[in-house]
């Protein structure tokens, strides 16, 4: 069993994907590496699918049982060089 797979970790990864709401910023990493960055376009009832749309516009169908650690993410602000 890994740390993921403990009750309480499955038990909070799952209240997170429930609680995702379509204009949600979120964080999808892999491995400890960045995957994508987008917004919550929209989510199925149970919350185990969610569709996110990158800065680019393309959007993709993300899984609660697929390898990705999913965070809120915060409001991308303006580019200041």
């Amino acid at each position: 069993m890994t740390l993921f797979d403990s009750p309480s970790a499955r038990s909070r990864r799952t209240a997170l994907w429930t609680s995702l709401e379509p204009g949600d910023n979120v964080l999808l990493r892999m491995h400890g590496f960045v995957h994508l960055r987008g917004t919550v376009d929209d989510r199925t009832e149970d919350g185990s699918t969610i569709w996110v749309v990158d800065r680019l516009g393309d959007r993709r169908l993300f899984h609660i049982d697929d390898d990705f650690e999913l965070d809120l993410a915060p409001v991308p602000g303006p580019f200041r060089p």
